[in-house]
């Protein structure tokens, strides 16, 4: 086990020292956490490896947030964009994915880390990349796939404006992380919505932020974090709408625009009622 640790330390330090030569800024606006509301992919004719490297989808199951950057070399390698490897908060990858039959498949895999060169946040390009390995359907037998969504109710899982989770959103999620390890979909995607109360900024940073506690969470868990997406759309997508009312009134009145929604795809062998 030493003498590996020791290799890759020598082979992450050389590639180090031709990549920082080379070394550009990050595309995205990455905040201390490791997010950003409006991240940009390169383009893929800007990488080294533009046809994209053969992906291990075992080892990008592995990965979750809190992760250093030499434990992502470990699993998937050097980022492809000439990105540096220690001061820059960003890395970019070309993935390319073997599918039966049909031609190979090139996705855009992102990285960004928090202050500390944390990894937090994982994106795809497309966002629904993982769901595209599936099998293409029988001729014969069409398979059946039934999507799941479940609503948790940010006031029962969060205090009011805050991003912590609460004991009792805890336990919603320890019993949807098991659901959806018993399940294993490929794809999740996790999406925070807020009220109208407040800024349009405030918004979307603080329903991101709601998603990826969520994320964080299910995780933690042991659902792979390489399989979920995280969204925050702010107030952009309400359930219901309310007049202008005393400040209380009107915040009980938008309690269920408050909310997380996580978005999975089951198998008919292991569908179970896709609403709570």
């Amino acid at each position: 086990m030493n003498t590996f640790k020791s290799v890759t330390t020598r082979t992450l330090l050389i590639t180090c020292a031709g990549l920082l030569l080379a070394a550009c800024g990050t595309l995205s606006q990455v905040d201390d956490q490791g997010h950003s509301t409006a991240p940009k992919f390169p383009a893929a004719s800007e990488s080294y490896r533009p046809q994209g490297s053969y992906a291990n989808l075992e080892n990008l199951a592995k990965i979750q947030p809190g992760m250093s950057k030499a434990q992502l070399y470990e699993l998937i390698g050097p980022p492809h964009f000439h990105e540096g490897l220690f001061a820059i908060r960003e890395w970019d990858y070309v993935l390319r994915f073997r599918r039966a039959g049909q031609a190979d498949l090139v996705c855009q895999y992102k990285v960004l880390f928090d202050k500390d060169m944390q990894a937090q946040s994982f994106l795809y390009s497309p966002a629904d990349c993982l769901d595209r390995l599936k099998p293409a359907a029988s001729p014969v037998v069409q398979p059946v796939s039934s999507k799941q969504r479940v609503t948790l109710s940010a006031d029962a899982s969060f205090a009011f404006d805050r991003a912590d989770l609460s004991a009792d959103g805890r336990n919603s999620l320890d019993r949807l992380a098991m659901r959806i390890r018993n399940e294993h979909p490929q794809h999740i995607v996790v999406t925070g919505h807020s009220d109208r109360l407040g800024s349009r900024a405030h918004n979307l940073d603080l329903s991101l932020r709601r998603a990826e506690a969520v994320r964080d969470y299910l995780a933690a868990a042991g659902v792979p974090a390489g399989s979920m997406q995280v969204r925050g759309v702010g107030a952009a997508e309400p359930l219901v709408s309310c007049p202008d009312a005393p400040r209380e009134q009107l915040i009980l009145c938008l309690a269920s625009n408050r909310r997380v929604v996580v978005e999975f795809t089951a198998s008919v062998a292991q569908s179970i009622q896709s609403e709570e």
